[in-house]
C-alpha cells in the first residue's frame, strides 16, 4: 500500500512538471514571436497598432515563462521540483544509485541556466528588490534569450530521462503556440489593411 502511494506522489510530481515545462514552453514561444527581430519587424504595423494590448501581452508571456522555469528547480523541500522528485526517487524507488546521482548530476548542469531565471525571478517578478533598478538586475542575471529556449529544451531532456528510467516511458512535449500567434498577427495585419 505505502509503495502504490509514493507511485502516485511520483507519479504527481513529474506531470506537475511536465504542466510547468509546456506552460513555460508555450509562454516563450509567444514571447518571442513578439521579440524576435524579423517577426518584429513583419509584424510592427500590427504592434503598434494596439500598443498597450501587445507591450502587457509581451510582459505577461515573459513573467509566465520565468515563473513556470522557476518552479522547475527551485530550492524548497515543500513544493514539486525536479531535486525533490529525484529525493523521492532516491527514497521510494528500486532505482539504482548510479541512476540517481546521474540525474542529480543533470539537475547540477543546468543550475546555472535556472540561477539567472531566478534573478529576475526573485528581484523583478516574484517580488521587486529595492536594492537595484531594473537594468542592474538585468545585467547581474547575464541571461540571453536563447539561453530561455535551452533551459526549457534541457528540462524536457531531463524529464524524459527520469521517467524513462522510473516508469520506461517519456512525454512528446509536442504542443507548440507559434503557429496560432503568428496566425492571429497575420489576420490582424490583414483586418488592419482592410481599414486602411
Amino acid at each position: 500500500m505505502k509503495r502504490a502511494i509514493m507511485t502516485d506522489e511520483i507519479q504527481l510530481h513529474v506531470k506537475e512538471l511536465q504542466h510547468a515545462i509546456i506552460v513555460a514552453k508555450l509562454n516563450y514561444e509567444i514571447w518571442w514571436i513578439y521579440k524576435e527581430k524579423n517577426s518584429r519587424k513583419r509584424f510592427v504595423d500590427v504592434l503598434n497598432y494596439y500598443p498597450h494590448f501587445f507591450q502587457m501581452s509581451l510582459h505577461a508571456h515573459f513573467v509566465a515563462m520565468i515563473i513556470a522555469l522557476y518552479r522547475l528547480y527551485e530550492t524548497r523541500k515543500d513544493t514539486m521540483n525536479l531535486p525533490q522528485l529525484v529525493k523521492l526517487l532516491r527514497k521510494h524507488s528500486d532505482l539504482s544509485i548510479d541512476e540517481i546521482k546521474s540525474m542529480e548530476s543533470d539537475i547540477v548542469r543546468i543550475r546555472p541556466l535556472w540561477q539567472k531565471v531566478s534573478i529576475l525571478r526573485n528581484n523583478m517578478f516574484g517580488h521587486r528588490t529595492n536594492m537595484f533598478d531594473a537594468d542592474h538586475v538585468w545585467k547581474k542575471a547575464s541571461v540571453a534569450s536563447n539561453q530561455f529556449k535551452k533551459l526549457i529544451d534541457d528540462s524536457e531532456n531531463i524529464l524524459n530521462r527520469i521517467t524513462h528510467v522510473w516508469s520506461r516511458s517519456s512525454h512528446a512535449f509536442n504542443l507548440s503556440a507559434t503557429q496560432d500567434a503568428q496566425r492571429l498577427l497575420e489576420d490582424l495585419k490583414r483586418l488592419k489593411e482592410k481599414k486602411l
